[in-house]
């Protein structure tokens, strides 16, 4: 589920752009980032599966009833930023595939979405179908990596951090951005209730976070390599399907370019599908209300994220590419607030008992936490056009 959400859009354009300008020497930034991703993901599940309790339940203990709502409304602004950039997506796609209006699609695109939500048990159906997702993206990326190669010293030598030009920081903030998300890393807290697991689950949990939060980033890491692989060094601008699409050319030929858009579309519709309840839950959470996925106040609320996010695309009037751009950076408003409720919470003996965090996960949680704020300054910087 998280690997789904959080692959989305901006996850492939990024790695795609990284690798075509700076070929591999901004790989390290996907590995730390999947890392970070990880360790906080791993902090959410553990503390439900502890606990019992909701994230916001223990803030509501430690920190009082006010805190709990703040961390609520913030995690519901930035998902809704996040929607407004994968209705965004979807319809970049229809426009690359058959022309009209990109708002046009969008719009079409939003009813399919609103009658998956209507459907009963729905995170079985979910599931099913971001595994479909992922499973055909694999499958495209690493065949075509297969045919392309990797230089492998070259690769190493970019596990190695360091920027090449003042440009590639804020790129590298933008890709940690998209694989670090910090508001789907505190929803595993609210998967462990949904599948119903308990304290004797910890090391299935801790297998199945590696595993699909693994998955995210091998996947970003793929796309990068055969970007890097196809499109570095031919001057290519990848700002466009089309040029995007190169990277699948050595495997699938003339067909890459509808493939590498059907690829597109299924990653930004898995992430407008499952997004919206990630809001909804954090919000009904955060105010004391019931947060499982098939309760009324989390549908209620998902389908509120999901029409504002349509609206938003239907009144911007420039690219959905620039649209998915603002996106991610109001998007990564909660990030520090959610990011020190997990952190403070899983590190807390009182709370967590013998299952508090270990001196290493601690150093791991305080380096990414340190990048959740440089994440956040970067985007402030773009906001306010300094």
């Amino acid at each position: 589920m998280l690997a789904a959400v959080v692959l989305g859009p901006g996850s492939i354009t990024l790695s795609t752009i990284a690798g075509s300008l700076y070929q591999y020497r901004l790989l390290w930034v996907l590995v730390f980032a999947t890392i970070f991703m990880i360790t906080y993901t791993l902090m959410a599940a553990r503390i439900g599966l502890v606990t019992r309790n909701t994230l916001f339940d223990l803030t509501r203990k430690k920190y009082g009833r006010r805190i709990a709502q703040i961390g609520g409304l913030f995690g519901f602004m930035s998902i809704l930023a996040f929607q407004a950039g994968n209705m965004a997506a979807v319809g970049f796609v229809g426009n690359a595939l058959l022309g009209y209006d990109a708002r046009l699609w969008s719009a079409l695109f939003f009813l399919p979405a609103l009658g998956l939500f209507l459907l009963p048990n729905l995170y079985g159906k979910l599931e099913l179908l971001v595994k479909v997702v992922i499973g055909l993206m694999i499958i495209g990326f690493v065949g075509t990596l297969f045919i392309v190669g990797v230089d492998v010293k070259s690769a190493v030598a970019g596990l190695v951090p360091g920027f090449p030009d003042k440009a590639s920081i804020f790129l590298a903030l933008g890709m940690a951005a998209t694989t670090f998300s910090i508001a789907a890393a505190a929803y595993q807290n609210h998967l462990m209730k949904e599948k119903n697991w308990g304290p004797e689950d910890l090391t299935t949990e801790g297998l199945d976070s590696l595993l699909g939060i693994g998955v995210l980033g091998s996947v970003s890491v793929v796309v990068l390599l055969t970007s890097a692989g196809v499109i570095h060094g031919t001057g290519e601008k990848v700002f466009n399907a089309q040029t995007m699409a190169m990277q699948l050319e050595p495997l699938f030929g003339p067909a890459a370019f509808y493939l590498f858009v059907t690829g597109f579309f299924f990653a930004s519709f898995s992430s407008l599908v499952v997004n919206p309840f990630i809001g909804a839950t954090l919000l009904a959470d955060g105010f004391g209300r019931n947060p499982s996925i098939d309760g009324r106040p989390v549908r209620t609320w998902a389908m509120v994220i999901l029409a504002v996010g349509l609206c938003v695309v239907l009144l911007f009037k420039g690219s959905p590419i620039e649209l998915l751009r603002i996106a991610q950076a109001l998007a990564v408003v909660a990030f520090p607030v959610l990011g020190f409720l997990l952190w403070s919470i899983a590190r807390d003996e009182e709370i967590m008992g013998s299952a508090a965090n270990s001196r290493f996960m601690d150093l791991i949680g305080g380096l990414g936490y340190l990048t959740i704020i440089g994440i956040v300054l970067n985007y402030a910087r773009q906001i306010v056009g300094l």
